[in-house]
């Protein structure tokens, strides 16, 4: 595990370089970063807003996930950025190499100033953050690297929001069904313990599949080749020792 200091540390980097944007941008309402499997990393918003850090780190590497995956499947391009329009605000996603950015902006006033000069300057703050986070310890106990690096005989590992999207999966089942898939489970299993579940095991006879809470926000579920209840046990212990 990274040291918490570390983890200060870093965030107060992150934070440093964010607050510098908002300042030199009125039109810049908030910005938060995350890394790919959606764990929140840092944010910084001129106002209140109604989800909490978490929820938006889960959403937007979700977003930019699934954004990312239609653009390379329809067009074989490498996704630039993600703009949703609103009535009143814009929402910018970029994707780097170790991070996703969420930038909300006033519509307005990004409009008149010029769309394009926002998300350059963005852009470039990305890349600027990812490389802080790049040569920082986190990167390397990130949740999806450090279960790969666990459970290397894995055949999936996916990270999906507890509705069902997904944030970051490895497998060869088209990712929005298998996130799908597992939320329902998940959400049934909740059902009829009347508890929040905290993980289940589907058991073949050569493979298993575990689907584990990750956060309040996030669902795990990881495919082994391994049947053995003692085994199968280790590899819970695994996953929790990582959550931790």
């Amino acid at each position: 595990m990274v040291p918490e200091k570390n983890i200060t540390r870093l965030e107060d980097d992150l934070k440093n370089l964010i607050s510098k944007k908002l300042e030199t941008n009125s039109g810049i309402l908030g910005i938060t970063v995350s890394t790919h499997g959606g764990t929140h990393l840092a944010s910084i918003f001129k106002g209140n807003i109604k989800l909490t850090k978490t929820e938006i780190s889960a959403a937007s590497s979700s977003l930019i996930f699934l954004s990312s995956k239609i653009l390379l499947d329809s067009l074989n391009q490498q996704i630039s950025y993600n703009l949703v329009t609103g009535k009143n605000n814009l929402i910018l996603s970029i994707l780097t190499e170790n991070i996703t950015l969420i930038a909300y902006l006033n519509r307005e006033l990004a409009e008149l100033e010029g769309l394009d000069s926002y998300i350059n300057s963005l852009k470039n703050l990305a890349i600027q953050l990812s490389a802080i986070v790049e040569t920082s310890d986190l990167i390397k106990e990130e949740i999806f690297v450090a279960l790969k690096r666990a459970i290397p005989n894995a055949l999936v590992i996916a990270i999906i929001t507890k509705e069902g999207l997904p944030i970051k999966v490895q497998a060869t089942m088209p990712e929005p069904i298998l996130s799908a898939m597992i939320s329902a489970i998940y959400n049934l299993a909740a059902v009829l313990l009347d508890e929040e579940l905290e993980y289940s095991i589907i058991g073949g006879e050569n493979g298993s599949i575990i689907i584990h809470k990750l956060d309040n926000n996030r669902i795990l579920a990881i495919a082994v080749p391994e049947a053995d209840e003692r085994k199968l046990g280790s590899y819970v212990a695994k996953i929790k020792s990582i959550l931790v």
